[in-house]
């Protein structure tokens, strides 16, 4: 099982009170909740309302374990990205510099020595400025998820 099974499995297993592999419909809404994610009420009532369920209308963990795994993987990644660069730009100008991915690689105890450094700014400046702006940041986690 790979980490996102298991919180998956965990959110699951919160609301399962009687381990019955299976849980209410207001329980589905607590455990997606969980996960961190936020569905409107319309959202919620197309994503329930299409969910296989037993016959007295609860929810099997195989089904809301596959149902999770679709929903997570359309998280907004953009989203996500630009929060982190907004991090990384600590003072708001809207580059990355040497400094900051600096700090930021002590911050986390992480031992990047300034020639990797300078190797990561590199990879992913296009415009040649020695400075990464959020469009270069965002194409150059595009990739590098991919290839993870």
């Amino acid at each position: 099982m790979d980490n996102q099974d298991i919180e998956i499995s965990e959110a699951f297993d919160l609301m399962d009170t009687n381990q019955q592999m299976a849980i209410s419909p207001r329980n589905f809404k607590i455990a997606i909740r969980a996960l961190g994610l936020e569905l409107s009420r319309d959202q919620y009532i197309k994503l329930i309302s299409g969910i296989e369920k037993d016959q007295e209308g609860f929810i099997k963990k195989e089904i809301f374990m596959k149902e999770m795994r679709k929903l997570l993987s359309k998280r907004d990644t953009k989203n996500d990205m630009i929060k982190a660069f907004q991090l990384i730009d600590e003072d708001d100008t809207g580059k990355i510099n040497f400094y900051k991915l600096k700090n930021v690689a002590k911050m986390l105890g992480e031992q990047v020595s300034d020639q990797e450094i300078f190797n990561m700014l590199d990879a992913a400046d296009e415009d040649g400025d020695g400075q990464v702006n959020l469009t270069e940041f965002m194409k150059i986690m595009d990739r590098a998820r991919k290839v993870l």
